[in-house]
């Protein structure tokens, strides 16, 4: 992100690549290709600790460009891989992306986690994981849940917020109540969403809102560095703010072009 300069951003969200289980170069069916793999791709390294020192790289540089204060907010769910998907080993291992992402993070930058948050996927359509059903040993949890993890740069934030930005920013009390509750009770994306089907991963809109709300003002800038369907920057525009987004595969492009052309509410 050498275009940034030093502590230019406000706040960063972001949900990265799954870990070689999704292929962004394929469609939201994964049933056809729409552009060669890129090499830069994190989501296609085959080695997870080469994976998770691949997003180590990019932590770094939100730390960067974050501004004192900033907050880093990372979506992520449990990657629980099969035994014939991993065969090392009886059972199946289940990758933990928000623990070792933690991990890297707080053993490498000055990041310090301020909080985190569960989704609650509400209609999620996974296929149930039967593990031994009907009998012991081996029942497996239902793969219902993703983490959305708050980091945050330290330093001492700008206070000189002009009354107008505050008064423009505020919550609801209803929202304030409901976005501090640590469990969200979110459904994930549908045909309703433009992407869907032309993106593997797409991120309800209710979480940028939410992480939006809570953690900037109007006029700040809001950073997705895996922009992927263009979620975050739609909502961003929608709320007033700046917004900012990397995205490896031009082919998304338009998708994201899209959604920020779409109607304002």
């Amino acid at each position: 992100m050498q275009e940034l300069q030093d502590s230019s951003v406000d706040l960063i969200i972001t949900s990265p690549p799954y870990f070689n289980i999704k292929d962004y170069s394929k469609n939201g069916y994964q049933n056809a290709q729409h552009s060669e793999s890129n090499k830069e791709d994190l989501g296609a390294i085959d080695n997870y600790k080469e994976y998770i020192n691949g997003l180590l790289q990019v932590w770094m540089e939100c730390h960067r460009v974050l501004k004192p204060n900033g907050k880093l907010c990372i979506n992520v769910p449990l990657m629980p891989m099969l035994k014939k998907q991993l065969n090392t080993h009886y059972n199946r291992h289940i990758f933990d992306l928000q623990s070792d992402i933690q991990q890297s993070i707080l053993e490498s930058t000055s990041f310090y986690l301020l909080d985190l948050y569960i989704w609650n996927r509400t209609n999620t359509t996974k296929s149930l994981m039967f593990g031994s059903y009907p009998y012991p040993r081996n029942f497996y949890a239902q793969n219902t849940s993703e983490f959305i993890s708050i980091y945050v740069k330290d330093g001492k934030p700008n206070n000189k917020i002009p009354k107008e930005i505050k008064e423009q920013s505020k919550l609801t009390q209803e929202e304030w109540i409901e976005y501090t509750k640590q469990i969200w009770n979110i459904p994930i994306p549908n045909k309703s969403d433009s992407a869907f089907g032309k993106h593997s991963a797409i991120m309800p809109e209710a979480i940028p809102y939410r992480l939006i709300k809570l953690y900037s003002f109007v006029g700040d800038v809001v950073l997705d560095p895996f922009a992927g369907s263009g979620t975050t920057l739609k909502v961003a525009k929608e709320l007033k703010r700046n917004y900012i987004g990397y995205e490896l595969y031009t082919h998304y492009k338009s998708v994201i072009e899209s959604k920020l052309q779409a109607n304002l509410f």
